[in-house]
């Protein structure tokens, strides 16, 4: 247990060390205790995530719709249990520029937020993105010409009450940022017939689980496995192992047909789909899965140390689609001439939306700049030095295999694309 602590201090020392993650009261002392900051790598990293989450879960499937809800949601639609409880007051005339707005804790550890205004209302920041879908449900039907199947996928910042006793018995800086009071959540709906709902549960558990594992360089440390099941709902969790031991990133659940007939109950609408020739009441899938926790996982997933000459050598293998920074571009030895070729290469892969970190300084010790780079998780280093004025040759070097390629100047663009479409 104490190998697995120490692997997660050493995680949580390169995050803050290359711009990943740190906690958000390190610089400013401003910060929330438990709450984190990303720094360019990380904002990049998580970026990445939803990107390829939206794409596996709405672009690529068929009558799959994103939708946005809003953060505040009112009090009687929420448990307030586990939601922070905000109190807020707006006149009619409201000027956001003039304002007396503060932010303070109530004795009851209750959130609030008050003005000088005259309209009192009462709402929670919500804890979870599932009420706020179901309310985009009726419009799609119809946006759908009433047919089903079809889905509904949106992404969000939650927020949580952290508990006293939670505080105590596990500090949340054993976890890093597995459970935070501030959290983005990836919630998708699928409505389906009830006779073909077991059939979609199943494809569901089995596409979230490739992908899952198609970015990972051990796919067998991420597992399915079902935790619940009842008449009403049937639960499969995905999960990692921490070095806490194994816990949940995503939670996909068959939830029947009961939250649509309450819906149905409460606003009086028929919420019926049209499946082939009958007028049915939809089962939901649901998948809902944390940005925090999955992209912990992929970190400690992507993090390996290597000996190397009496040396400990440390790598962040994320995969090229993830990683924040895809290629750094390197002149060694370099004249003005040179430098102007990086900043020419350095451009042309931005424009292809390959993000690029050039280094400005010229070393001819490349093996420090290598090291940084191997740690910050970019894919491919390249190498550019007096020769390549002459010939156009650079050495591109791929992180994984520390293989070096000699190529065309004019190929590397094409190099780059190629390792991207593969994956």
């Amino acid at each position: 247990m104490c190998k697995e602590s120490n692997l997660l201090q050493k995680l949580m020392t390169l995050c803050s060390h290359h711009g990943y993650i740190y906690q958000s009261a390190d610089l400013m002392k401003s910060g929330v205790k438990g709450c984190y900051d990303y720094g360019p790598m990380g904002s990049a990293l998580r970026r990445n995530i939803l990107n390829e989450w939206w794409t596996s879960v709405v672009l690529s499937q068929e009558s799959m719709f994103g939708v946005e809800s809003s953060q505040l949601q009112t009090t009687h639609d929420t448990n307030s249990a586990n939601n922070l409880a905000v109190e807020f007051t707006r006149s009619p005339l409201h000027d956001p520029t003039n304002q007396d707005t503060r932010l303070q804790e109530t004795p009851n550890d209750e959130l609030r937020t008050s003005a000088k205004m005259e309209e009192k209302v009462d709402c929670v920041l919500r804890n979870a993105l599932h009420q706020g879908t179901f309310s985009h449900y009726y419009n799609t039907l119809r946006l759908n010409n009433g047919r089903l199947p079809f889905g509904l996928a949106q992404l969000g910042r939650c927020f949580r009450r952290i508990h006293q006793s939670e505080d105590t018995n596990r500090p949340d800086e054993n976890k890093f940022i597995f459970d935070l009071p501030e959290f983005t959540q990836m919630t998708a709906q699928f409505y389906c017939s009830p006779k073909t709902a077991d059939r979609c549960m199943i494809d569901w558990q089995r596409d979230r689980l490739q992908w899952w594992r198609k970015f990972s360089g051990a796919p067998s440390s991420f597992q399915m496995s079902e935790t619940k099941q009842s008449d009403t709902l049937r639960t499969t969790d995905i999960q990692f192992h921490f070095p806490w031991g194994v816990d949940t990133i995503e939670r996909i659940s068959n939830r029947g047909g009961g939250d649509l007939e309450q819906l149905q109950h409460e606003t009086g609408e028929d919420l019926q789909g049209r499946d082939g020739r009958k007028m049915v009441l939809p089962h939901v899938i649901e998948m809902v899965g944390g940005l925090e926790r999955g992209m912990m996982a992929l970190l400690l997933d992507a993090f390996q140390e290597k000996e190397k000459r009496d040396d400990l050598k440390r790598i962040l293998r994320l995969h090229v689609k993830l990683a924040p920074v895809k290629a750094a571009v390197l002149p060694i030895r370099g004249t003005k001439e040179l430098t102007e070729l990086c900043e020419y290469l350095a451009r042309e892969l931005r424009k292809k939306s390959i993000s690029c970190h050039r280094v400005g300084e010229v070393s001819p010790v490349i093996s420090q700049h290598l090291t940084r780079f191997d740690e910050m998780g970019v894919p491919f280093v390249i190498l550019l030095n007096e020769n390549t004025l002459k010939t156009g040759v650079v050495r591109l070097r791929y992180r994984d295999t520390s293989v070096m390629q000699q190529l065309h100047i004019t190929e590397v663009k094409e190099c780059i694309e190629r390792h991207l479409e593969a994956e």
